[in-house]
């Protein structure tokens, strides 16, 4: 028996919204096709990106590495993450792209299987927990006892 999947709930941005809403209607109709492919290639690059910085942290938290280049990726996936909560989990990219005229201008947009893209926070801050939990018990332990 195949599963089927509920009703998606759709977010509505906390503040992006009404910023590129007003964005979106300073770009001329013949332009917008245009503009939707550019937004969703910077979503791509930016997906991709933020993808490779958790990995990279996790990864150094994994075998125990502490160092600027862990410490850059985690402070790029928390900024991320911030931007993402505070708008209501919904990337600031998705209302503009949907003004422009795009039908679906979520992470599935970028050529993600549903069942992948609906869960990418879920796994995104998942393995951001780990590494934190990682990077913190690598951190007492080499702590020095007094």
């Amino acid at each position: 028996m195949a599963r089927t999947a509920g009703p998606r709930i759709r977010r509505h941005p906390a503040w992006g919204g009404p910023l590129t809403r007003a964005l979106a209607g300073r770009i001329a109709a013949g332009r917008r096709p245009m503009a939707v492919a550019a937004i969703k290639g910077i979503h791509t690059a930016i997906f991709i990106s933020v993808g490779t910085c958790i990995g990279i942290f996790l990864w150094d938290a994994v075998r125990q590495r502490a160092g600027r280049r862990a410490t850059i990726a985690l402070g790029i996936a928390l900024a991320e993450a911030a931007v993402y909560a505070s708008n209501n989990q919904v990337c600031p990219l998705t209302p503009l792209a949907e003004d422009l005229g795009a039908k679906r201008a979520s992470v599935a947009d970028i050529y993600l299987p549903d069942w992948f893209s609906s869960r990418v926070p879920l796994f995104g801050s998942s393995a951001l927990l780990v590494g934190i939990f990682l990077r913190l018990r690598t951190w007492r332990a080499r702590r020095p006892t007094s």
